[in-house]
């Protein structure tokens, strides 16, 4: 939908156009009812409600309605004579009624009425003149009953602090400490005095309202108040105010028919007002009571429809009156009609509330601006800041504004007023956004955050927004050019409020997503705290980098706070007196901080003018005003009830609504336990109004908001948390209770068994059980995983699924948060459709354990894809987690889920592990746009620059979060940084010829220094730019062309200081750590020069020339090396000069090799010495050799790679890592990690195939950065997972095209499009077990149906050498021979290959069929004597192995360009040598062929194929009368290809036009066209028609049921049976090839990358799935791998006696056709390389090197 299409408010919303007053409010997802009542008469119906009827309606709330149904039972639970102690009650129950009328989305109202009319509340505060006025009036009375007037002045004082003065009705506790005395006598005079008061102040009130009344000064509605029963007042209220009394009320009345004849029993007063008859002397029912009764029920009746009214007789039964048991027919008729009726109201009114509106993002913004529009509310002062920030919105700024402060100095408020004010000074030319982060679940992620910016941006823009990318730095990206493409006239402000409650997920708090630079249209604001997670340090240093967008907000001046406070309290008709302002103006004057003035002054409304308050009664924090009011709360509410419900309130983090805490309440037993001490209800259940009140009492400190469905209430500052933490939950056990109760309830283990009743510690059991026995139900709410009703859609309790993993998280419970949650399918499945995928990695993060983090990983990794289509979750969790399924128990369980719980969502079954494997020490993958000639780190190694020489593009990559960064433009050249990362220095050989200095940040050119300018050549001669070596300020580079120079330049002045000409030839060039003193060679002498006096120091000897320099940090010591000898040269400097030189001989432990490089450790003490072979690590202070790294044993000499020569391997880089523990090298794939204390390897950590030819070490984090030698990839390694090392899959290096795989499907031979690589994949876990390699791109092959055998077939390059006959048990070739390419056909059974080819590359050159047959150790060759003249498709085998089929021609017609009557031959491969020919003639007598197109081998009949052809058939029209042959009607007959019978025909055969290639065969049952039409062969007819997605079918799999293709990089299955897909898999590679095994089960599909993938299909409809799973190898328990490794044999060589270079033997037979004995050829030596982490899974495998 378009945004226009939707309500106008959503536009005006999003795009920020609506003024705070405008604002809609979110409708509350509740039915909220007030239940009015006179209390002790209705107790038994109303217990039967709470425990018949309530709890049904909240399941048909939640169930149908996705709302909670809420009850307002004030005078449930509790005995009705504390009510009447409070004199505020009466107002609390009129707020109450309110609130149920105004956040109701239903019927809010139910006034049940029986024959009590109930007593008129004495008022607790009358305004002055009100009170004056009556009282006046009284004593003007004169008569006896004036006389106690003065009790009115006893109970009453006059408040001035009430704006108008209001008369305060005194507490009990005040005026009559006794009343709660333990002194039995006092506390009864007490408590009877009170009685006789409250009696006379209420006859007082009446009589004075009477007299005010007809005197004028009152009006009616006041007389009211004094004559009415709160039960009146309160029907008359719900009724009239609720808008809609027909659809929101309902009435209940009930009737003791027999009440008068029991007047005279104790509790008739309960249920009926009796007075005694002074004439008659007998107890009767109240007349004028009576009187009010009726009408109230007659004017209530006259409001409600009678649908809604509900009568009932009763008689009284015995002392209960009305009894549990004895009235079980009337209390569940009246259930059953209560709940029908409310359940009839909810279905009439609920739908009319629109809870979920679209679009979606509407909600969230609207959320951020209610709470914006309740915060600004409370700004005040503070003109300095405003101002500035308003200049900031209205000035060209481009940059970020910061606001910064500690918590409780109104940032919040700050950003809020400013929002609001842009709000409704903007014109339709501004769009505004806020998000208070953290606020709602959407904005506690930055992922989310920049989300939900770009949805309301676009929708407000009018963009398409189906667009936005998935993936957390396209995402980023996206924003940033969002921001940039926003019209020049439309402003966009941005209010981002509190970045630290950000969580750090996507690297939220390296600040990458903020843009640094904005166009001067747009306005970023964000606050923060001035320390947490050094936001404020970045932000200042790394994004905005100018203070003037820096502000501040710290406490507010006294003024402002003492103002602040006086408008707070005029705004609620407060004030104080002159002597309490001073006691507050003394504490402002210490802190001043918005919340603390905020918080003093919700204290200060609570005190009258006649309270007396000291400075130490106010607290002076924030934390101690919070204290303070949490112990006022404890005084009047109890401590168990404060502490548990605030606990509950924090611990549930995201808050909970009124029924959760009331349940929560309801199971805890401590704090029923202190509520009920005397009185026990016989449900077990808090009364209603224990938390109300609470709540009312904290209402100004809590954010209510709509959190997971349901509307939750929360603390609307962390402050109030932080307090309730250390108060309620410091103490563990208090914390896992709490917890433990949440995960309980959440879990809904309680909502349908009894739980059991803790005892108080102080109390006999028997006391407290007696009501309700040793358990009692708690009627808390049942929590599914989703909610389903008829007619309703399916919603997901999101609740549940957001609370549940957090709180057995903190409660201990990590058993069942493994089984429940982390490992377990279904609620990661469901979580995810009803929240996000970042909700469930949310909870991983609660669980640090390995297996946890493995899986979080993997959900991390496939979350782009998990977005896209959630029901690729099964088989992406399988598939990255393969690798641990053998060692990891919680992982095995999981993926064994996924393998059968998955297959509903997808039928696919991963059979290999997929490439991106977590918990590997591989943490990125960065690929560069080009591959690079040169690779630096920043000075804080943060950024990696990537440079081509030839190019000026400096590609920029973040090695931190891995993201690219927008490249650097400079020059041409080689690449080189400064230390201090501030300027490119390039080095430019040939275009130029110059050396070009630029800012590394812009890329601005700075300036450049060209050599030739200062250096004179003869003619024609060359000059070459070697060594650079470069301090922040100096650079030294030397020229080189007959001699060498050494050039000296100053780079800030861009100039060179002197250029000194060389004796000789210069090889190495380095300055000195002091930065003023640079060395450098003269061919064997070494110089050394003063950078700034550029005065000669010294020269020294060094024997040959030195191709190595290196210093100690210090400066002190020199090394020096050369290739000619295996010795270091020792140079003890100072000051430049050389005050001591020597050389340590290394030849005895370097034999044989020669010194490549030199590093120092980062510590000082160690030099590393790298030769080709070998690596020693020499103590600088004892000048010895501590220890030495040889040449890993498992590498090979030399290797070949894919379409490359053969390479040399050595140690290509080598160096310690920052903690100088160990030293990292790499040889060829191998990256090795050696401890240098034991001189033990760590591990070895293997990259992509190929020679890692650059490896970068970070100093700052544990990182190591390598560059695969021709590869744009770059692999950044975290050095400190690497011990935890686990196998990788290899990726082929090119397209593959073709996969063939042995009779038992145990192994798969791989080949890729023109490249002379074959893989050897093992089906059981995806391993590459081998990597074939040949002189030129292999065209075709085949192997044996052992494997031990394959032929392969590739491009003619050397003679008589093009194909080849591999040994696989002694890898190596048996046998080549051959000049062409030709076909290579597997036998199916027996141990055999077929070739036919040329012997000579010719057009018209004969075809030669060969059969290799394979015994053992040896193999025969074959050749049938018979030739071909051409071959039209591929030559197949039958089934039984015994004929091979090609389809030929007679001849080629070179006129026409075509072959002459295809024809199908077919050659015996038996003794006979018998040839079968078919032409169409041979066909003739049953069926008229025009042309034979294509032979299809038949897998049911050993000696059948199956024939297409196009027919000469004529076709008759039957829409008319004439007859035509439509030559492109194909026919299909079954042919026995031995016999010639024909076993059946088939025409016509699918449509005229069909593709040939694109059918697929089941069999000769049906096919499959390429538009996925079944067609029955049997019939001749078509049966079914599939859904065509566009691409022709692959294979038909599951024997007939299913079909297989592929799209892009998706595989899909789709059943045949149920016409349904039931697979649609994301392979994360473009498919190239899909092969299908000979179980028709598993899949292996071959991408354009060179991946590898395999799948089994399991259709859970049809199948027994866990049988077919148990089968599948990678399942498989057998061959754990303790640590995770695997060897490959292809690339290593093994030792003993096996030669250090070794190529795969040419020919071993002198003819193509001799018997060659494989056993007289000796085969390759078998050593196990020393490491415990290689493990063989292929006990067969041998290995040298290979061609």
């Amino acid at each position: 939908m378009e945004l226009d299409d939707y309500d106008p408010i959503v536009r005006r919303v999003l795009a920020g156009h609506v003024g705070p007053n405008e604002l809609p409010e979110i409708p509350q997802r509740v039915v909220r009812v007030y239940i009015s009542s006179t209390g002790l008469d209705s107790q038994t119906e109303r217990n039967a409600f709470v425990e018949k009827v309530y709890p049904g309606l909240r399941e048909y709330c939640s169930q149908k309605y996705g709302v909670d149904f809420q009850v307002v039972d004030l005078e449930w639970g509790v005995q009705q004579k504390d009510q009447g102690l409070d004199p505020t009650f009466a107002e609390f129950r009129n707020q109450q009624l309110k609130k149920c009328h105004e956040l109701s989305t239903g019927p809010s109202f139910v006034a049940f009425i029986g024959q009590k009319y109930g007593e008129c509340p004495l008022p607790a505060f009358i305004p002055s003149a009100e009170y004056e006025a009556l009282r006046v009036a009284l004593k003007g009375y004169k008569s006896r009953e004036s006389r106690t007037v003065p009790l009115l002045d006893e109970w009453y004082t006059k408040d001035e602090n009430s704006i108008p003065p209001t008369y305060v009705l005194s507490s009990i506790q005040e005026k009559l400490p006794a009343y709660f005395s333990n002194d039995p006598e006092k506390r009864t005079e007490a408590r009877e005095k009170w009685r006789v008061d409250l009696q006379e102040m209420k006859r007082m009130f009446h009589k004075a309202a009477e007299i005010c009344y007809l005197e004028g000064l009152i009006d009616g509605d006041t007389k009211q108040r004094y004559n009415l029963s709160y039960q009146d007042m309160s029907i008359q209220h719900g009724t009239e105010a609720c808008g809609s009394p027909q659809t929101r009320c309902v009435l209940i009345t009930r009737t003791i028919v027999d009440l008068k004849n029991y007047v005279d029993d104790a509790k008739a007063s309960d249920y009926t007002e009796v007075v005694m008859n002074e004439k008659t002397e007998m107890m009767e029912m109240e007349e004028a009571s009576t009187t009010k009764l009726s009408q109230l029920k007659t004017r209530t009746k006259g409001l409600l429809s009678n649908k809604n009214c509900l009568d009932y007789d009763v008689l009284w039964r015995y002392d209960d009156v009305i009894h549990p048991k004895l009235h079980a027919p009337y209390l569940e008729k009246l259930c059953k009609e209560f709940r029908a009726t409310l359940e009839r109201l909810i279905d009439e009114t609920v739908p009319n509330s629109k809870f979920d509106v679209e679009p979606e993002i509407y909600e969230e913004a609207l959320q951020h601006w209610l709470l914006c529009k309740r915060q600004s509310q409370n700004f005040y002062g503070q003109q300095e800041l405003i101002t500035k920030v308003r200049n900031y919105v209205s000035d060209t700024s481009e940059k970020p504004l910061v606001v910064y402060g500690e918590a409780g100095s109104g940032k919040s408020t700050l950003l809020s007023k400013v929002a609001t004010e842009v709000v409704t000074q903007s014109r339709s030319n501004t769009i505004a956004a806020v998000r208070f982060l953290g606020y709602t679940p959407k904005s506690s992620d930055i992922k989310q955050v920049l989300m939900t910016l770009c949805q309301q941006l676009l929708q407000t823009l009018d963009r398409p927004h189906n667009d936005i990318p998935y993936d957390c730095k396209d995402l980023q990206r996206y924003f940033h050019d969002l921001l940039n493409s926003v019209p020049k006239e439309l402003k966009v402000v941005i209010f981002l409020d509190s970045l630290e409650k950000l969580i750090p997920e996507y690297n939220a708090y390296f600040l990458s997503w903020l843009p640094n630079q904005l166009n001067s249209n747009v306005k970023i604001i964000v606050s923060t705290h001035p320390t947490r997670h050094k936001l404020l340090e970045r932000l200042t240093n790394e994004i905005i980098k100018d203070i003037h967008y820096i502000v501040g907000v710290s406490q507010m001046s006294q003024n402002d706070a003492e103002s602040l406070m006086q408008y707070i309290l005029t705004s609620n008709d407060r004030t104080l007196s002159t002597l309490q302002q001073n006691v507050f103006k003394s504490k402002l004057s210490d802190c001043s901080l918005a919340m603390y003035v905020q918080l003093l002054t919700h204290g200060a409304k609570q005190l009258k003018s006649y309270d007396k308050v000291s400075t130490d009664d106010v607290p002076s924090t924030i934390n101690g005003a919070i204290n303070t009011l949490f112990s006022e709360l404890e005084a009047k509410h109890g401590v168990v009830l404060v502490g548990r419900a605030l606990g509950y309130l924090v611990a549930s983090v995201t808050g909970l609504s009124d029924c959760e805490m009331e349940d929560l309440l309801s199971l805890d037993d401590d704090v029923l336990n202190s509520i009920y001490v005397t009185y026990h209800p016989p449900v077990r259940r808090v009364p209603y109004v224990k938390w109300l009140a609470l709540k009312s009492d904290i209402a100004n400190f809590l954010n209510y908001r709509e959190a997971d469905g349901v509307t939750v209430y929360m603390w609307n500052h962390e402050e109030f948390e932080s307090v309730v933490k250390e108060r309620y939950l410091k103490d563990d056990a208090a914390k896992h209770e709490v917890h433990s109760m949440l995960a309980d309830y959440f879990l809904g283990y309680w909502s349908d068994k009894k739980k059991p009743i803790k005892a108080p510690a102080n109390q006999n059991n028997d006391v407290l059980l007696m009501p309700c026995g040793k358990e009692a139900y708690r009627f808390v709410a049942s929590q599914p995983l989703s909610f389903t009703a008829k007619g309703s859609p399916i919603r997901y309790n999101r609740r549940k699924y957001d609370q549940v993993p957090r709180h057995l998280y903190l409660a201990g419970r990590f058993k069942e948060l493994n089984s429940m949650v982390l490992f377990n399918y279904e609620w990661l499945y469901n979580k995810i459709k009803a929240l996000s995928l970042i909700h469930i990695m949310a909870d991983f993060v609660l669980n640090p354990g390995e297996e946890a983090t493995l899986v979080e990983e993997a959900l991390r990794v496939a979350e782009s894809t998990i977005q896209s289509d959630i029901n690729n979750l099964a088989p992406e969790i399988s598939g990255h987690l393969l690798p641990y399924y053998k060692t990891h128990p919680n992982i095995r369980a999981l993926v064994q889920q996924c393998d059968t719980a998955g297959l509903h969502q997808c039928a696919l079954v991963p059979n290999f592990p997929y490439l991106q494997v977590p918990g590997s020490s591989l943490q990125y993958t960065l690929t560069s746009p080009v591959c690079g000639d040169f690779y630096r780190l920043s000075c804080d190694d943060r950024f990696l620059f990537v440079k081509l020489k030839d190019s000026s593009v400096v590609n920029r990559f973040d090695v931190a979060t891995g993201e690219e960064k927008d490249p650097v433009f400079a020059s041409n050249g080689d690449l080189y940084i400064t230390p201090n990362g501030q300027l490119f220095v390039i080095v430019d050989h040939f275009t130029e010829k110059a050396i070009k200095i630029h800012d590394s940040k812009t890329g601005d050119f700075v300036g450049q220094l060209i050599v030739m300018n200062h250096v004179q050549l003869k003619l024609k001669e060359k000059y070459k730019m070697g060594a650079v070596s470069l301090t922040n300020e100096r650079m030294g580079v030397i020229v080189t062309t007959d001699t060498s120079y050494l050039c000296i330049a100053d780079l800030q002045g861009c100039q060179f200081l002197q250029i000194i000409g060389l004796d000789g030839k210069c090889d190495v060039c380095k300055i000195a750590p002091n930065d003023r003193h640079i060395f450098c060679n003269s061919n064997e002498f070494m110089l050394c020069y003063d950078m700034f006096s550029l005065e000669h120091i010294c020269t020294v000897s060094a024997g040959h020339r030195p191709s190595s320099l290196a210093f100690t940090k210090d400066g002190y010591r020199a090394y020096l090396a050369n290739t000619h000898e295996a010795k270091l040269q020792v140079m003890h400097l100072h000051k430049g000069t050389v005050e001591m030189a020597y050389k340590t001989p290394l030849d005895e432990i370097m034999s044989d090799d020669s010194i490549i490089d030199l590093k120092v450790s980062p510590k000082n003490d160690l030099i590393l010495i790298r030769g080709r072979s070998n690596i020693l690590v020499y103590d600088r202070f004892t000048e010895k050799v501590n220890v030495k790294f040889s040449r890993p044993s498992e590498v090979p000499q030399e290797f070949k790679l894919p379409k490359s020569h053969y390479a040399d391997l050595y140690f290509t880089n080598a160096d310690f890592s920052r903690d100088n523990n160990f030293v990292i090298a790499t040889i060829f794939r191998n990256l090795y990690l050696w401890q240098i204390s034991t001189g033990n390897k760590i591990t070895c950590i293997q990259a992509p195939v190929g020679i890692i030819s650059e490896m970068l070490i970070s100093q700052q984090r544990s990182q190591v950065i390598t560059h695969i030698q021709g590869s744009k990839d770059i692999q950044v390694w975290n050095i400190a997972e690497a011990v935890n090392q686990i196998n990788m899959l290899d990726k082929l290096t090119s397209v593959i095209e073709d996969i063939k795989l042995t009779a038992d499907n145990s192994v798969a031979y791989v080949r890729c499009k023109d490249s002379d690589e074959l893989g050897v994949i093992d089906m059981k876990n995806g391993i590459m077990v081998d990597l074939l390699t040949h002189d030129s791109p292999v065209k075709d092959f085949a192997c044996s149906p052992d494997g031990q055998y394959v032929l392969v077939s590739s491009q003619p390059k050397k003679k008589n050498a093009a194909v080849k006959i591999w040994d696989m048990d002694e890898r190596k070739v048996a046998k080549e021979f051959g000049n062409t390419a030709g076909y290579c056909i597997g036998a199916n059974k027996s141990q055999a290959i077929i070739y036919v080819a040329q012997e000579e590359l010719d057009f018209k050159a004969a075809y030669y069929i060969t059969k290799f047959s394979f015994n053992d150790d040896s193999f025969t060759e074959n050749t049938h004597p018979l030739s071909l003249k051409y071959i039209l498709d591929t030559p197949f085998l039958t089934h039984d192995d015994q004929n091979v089929v090609v389809l030929t021609a007679q001849d080629y017609i070179e006129t026409v360009a075509a072959f002459d009557t295809p024809t199908i031959c077919a050659f015996a491969l038996d003794d006979d040598y018998k040839v079968s020919y078919y032409t169409p003639e041979s066909f003739q007598d049953a069926v008229n062929i025009n042309e034979i197109k294509k032979v299809v081998p038949c897998s049911q009949d050993k000696d059948t194929v199956i024939v297409l052809y196009t027919t000469n058939a004529v076709i008759v029209d039957t829409t008319g009368n004439n007859t035509y042959r439509d030559t492109n009607q194909l026919g299909l007959l079954i042919l026995d290809i031995i016999t010639g019978a024909i076993n059946m025909i088939c025409e016509p055969f699918l449509r005229p036009g069909t593709p040939i290639n694109s059918i697929i065969f089941s069999g000769a049952q049906f096919c499959i066209d390429s538009h996925y039409n079944i067609f029955d062969i049997n019939t001749g007819t078509y049966c079914a028609n599939l859904n065509d997605p566009g691409t022709p079918p692959s294979a038909v799999a599951l024997h007939g049921t299913a079909v297989i293709y592929y799209k892009g990089s998706q595989l899909f299955v789709t059943s045949i049976v149920s016409g349904k897909q039931i697979a649609r898999c994301e392979v994360h590679s473009t498919i190239s090839h899909l092969t299908l095994c000979s179980d028709k089960r598993t899949i292996i599909v071959g991408c354009y990358d060179g991946t590898l993938i395999s799948y089994v299909l399991i259709d859970p409809s049809i199948e027994n799935t866990d049988s077919i799973v148990s089968k599948i190898g990678s399942r498989s328990m057998e061959g754990v791998v303790a640590n995770g490794r695997v060897s490959r044999s292809w690339d290593r060589v093994e030792e003993n006696s096996c030669p250090t270079y070794s190529r795969p033997p040419s020919a071993l037979s002198t003819g193509p056709k001799e018997k060659v004995l494989l056993k007289q050829v000796k085969p390759a030596p078998k050593v196990r390389p020393n490491s415990d982490t290689l493990i063989y899974l292929n006990t067969k495998s041998r290995t040298c090197n290979i061609q």
